[in-house]
């Protein structure tokens, strides 16, 4: 490419703006003949020919480190060596290992520890200190977790698989996902291994294989040790992982050391997330993982003949504990309903005992209409029931009925037949449905509601059919509306 710059009798010069090739020849091309172009050829012959001698690279393309390793002897058993090293060395310094920071902090692997490099205005070992100016720190960009070990070799392809999870952390408030695959798939090298030893056996030196070797390493309460095929010879490394619901604290890697001895630092698998309750057998805990976030719930129930002594929802808490406390929790024999003497009748917030009629616990409530009450003690909104606020207040407690709007109740979801309503019934799918009007067979408490603007007093599963059908029904007395 010529850059003009004037004319002068049959030349016209100009600046030559090329890439590579002898300055000599460059300089050359800066002038053009407009009566000889046979000079014109010779002159942009001889630049194009040094440029093999004086290359200048124009597209740049990224490849691997090891496939720079070629034209040397026994190369593609040193390549797949390179590789190798290549891979367990970014194993073991991924940043995946390591705990997600705060605000939007980044983890990375200095040496052998975690630290995190904080954001403007941030700071503290988990940037947990400060605020974070520039971004909203409820927006969290999830992060990918580590790989998962290869996979055997499968199928006549000889291909083996790995995957990882966007879990590290999850994307949360409308963060971004993660970037990137979350299946790899590769060749097996045993196969390139085996033909490597058949075209090149002199490139295996057998002399340079271990003799001496450390016995298994010491077990990790909770922890597990990744890709670990058996083999501990001197100087090889591993590293541990923890099992689900636990992370690491401590430098997870150990080393087989010249005295047959592990060189082991610090280290252990600390709980961040509840483990499974402990329960007696016959309870049932559904949903059913091996580990649990804080904040998730638990509902528990007994055998159709046998009743629930305790709290039927537990929740992990901050504390990796579940609460209520689950020791106490079993299952009892359902006592035979006893008939109270002559005229006395049990209201449906009390329970017989002794033959007489005492208050429910709330949690001994059953299917009953969610109401917002506020409690008397600290003037708080409560989500309640219309059995459990009747209940408390049997119990002595004050609380006043106040509109749906100020609580906030779970939203409603798909439930199994056997958790349905008064006012709904099983459907053929075995889901709950509403029921048809005037289909109620337990009535529930009587209780005063606002329909249309009119006063009404309903029974309970009468007001639920409303409401569950759409029509807006206020429920403005737990007592009958003429009462």
């Amino acid at each position: 490419f010529l850059t003009f710059i004037g004319q002068s009798g049959k030349e016209i010069r100009g600046q030559a703006i090329v890439n590579g090739g002898e300055p000599k020849f460059i300089a050359a091309l800066s002038y053009f003949s407009l009566d000889n172009p046979t000079a014109n050829d010779q002159r942009y012959a001889s630049w194009a020919g040094s440029v093999t001698n004086l290359p200048s690279i124009i597209k740049f393309k990224l490849a691997p480190l090891y496939e720079l390793v070629k034209e040397v002897p026994c190369y593609s058993v040193k390549r797949l060596y390179l590789k190798r090293a290549i891979e367990e060395y970014l194993r073991e310094d991924s940043p995946c290992r390591c705990r997600p920071c705060q605000n939007k902090g980044l983890p990375v692997v200095e040496g052998t520890k975690c630290v995190c490099h904080c954001k403007p205005y941030t700071r503290g070992s988990a940037c947990e200190q400060g605020i974070l100016v520039q971004d909203d720190p409820a927006v969290i960009d999830g992060s990918w977790g580590c790989w998962t070990s290869w996979s055997r070799c499968a199928g006549s392809a000889g291909r083996r698989v790995r995957s990882r999870v966007c879990n590290n952390p999850p994307p949360a408030g409308g963060g971004k996902s993660c970037i990137g695959n979350s299946i790899e798939s590769e060749k097996c090298e045993e196969d390139e291994i085996t033909h490597l030893r058949t075209v090149e056996p002199h490139c295996f030196d057998i002399q340079i294989l271990p003799t001496d070797f450390c016995s298994s390493p010491p077990p990790l309460e909770n922890g597990h040790v990744q890709d670990d095929d058996g083999s501990y010879y001197v100087g090889k490394r591993i590293i541990y992982n923890c099992n689900s619901g636990y992370t690491m604290v401590g430098d997870p890697i150990a080393e087989c050391s010249d005295n047959l001895q592990w060189q082991v630092n610090a280290m252990q698998c600390k709980r961040i997330m509840c483990s499974t309750p402990d329960l007696p057998s016959n309870i049932k805990a559904t949903p059913k993982k091996d580990s649990y976030e804080i904040g998730d719930k638990l509902t528990l129930k007994c055998p159709s003949n046998l009743d629930l002594d305790g709290p039927a929802i537990i929740q992990c808490t901050s504390s990796l504990t579940w609460n209520p406390s689950v020791k106490s929790i079993r299952c009892t024999k359902r006592e035979p309903v006893v008939t109270p003497k002559d005229d006395v009748k049990c209201k449906p917030w009390e329970k017989i005992q002794d033959s007489k009629c005492t208050c429910r616990m709330p949690y001994e409530c059953d299917s009953s209409l969610d109401i917002c009450a506020i409690d008397g003690r600290n003037n708080k909104n409560v989500a309640l029931t219309v059995c459990k606020m009747l209940a408390l207040q049997c119990l002595g407690r004050t609380y006043n009925l106040t509109t749906e709007a100020n609580c906030k109740f779970p939203k409603p979801a798909e439930r199994s037949c056997d958790t349905c309503h008064l006012w709904e019934t099983c459907s053929e799918s075995r889901a709950c449905v509403c029921r048809e009007a005037g289909s109620c067979t337990a009535g529930g408490i009587s209780i005063c509601v606002l329909v249309n603007g009119k006063e009404k007093t309903l029974r309970e599963c009468e007001a639920g059919i409303l409401k569950c059908r759409g029509t807006a029904v206020s429920i403005i007395g737990t007592e009958p509306c003429d009462v």
